[in-house]
């Protein structure tokens, strides 16, 4: 039952910054960049922590001291190359629309 949990988690932590990046470019209005980061740093940060504690009780050890610790920093890193592919689609769908009007 833990790795199933954990493989949740890991699946949560992989789709988040699709979920959150795909709503903000939905509905800007409805998600500002302070929602947006708060969303997937907060969210992110407490799926890998609970990833770590679940990974840990099988295994042994003490990771989730480092997910508490650097976790957030691990979610940034995630998050970091889909902003840049977030930005890359908004640059060509606004030269596109420029373009066409």
């Amino acid at each position: 039952m833990h790795n199933v949990l954990f493989f949740i988690c890991l699946a949560g932590l992989a789709v988040l910054p699709l979920a959150v990046l795909g709503l903000r470019a939905a509905r800007p209005k409805l998600m500002p960049w302070w929602a947006v980061f708060s969303i997937v740093v907060g969210l992110g940060w407490a799926l890998v922590l609970v990833s770590a504690m679940l990974r840990e009780t099988t295994e042994g050890g003490a990771g989730h001291v480092g997910a508490l610790f650097f976790g957030w920093a691990f979610v940034l890193v995630w998050f970091a190359p889909w902003l840049l592919v977030y930005a890359l689609l908004q640059f060509f769908r606004r030269r596109h629309a420029g373009h066409n009007a």
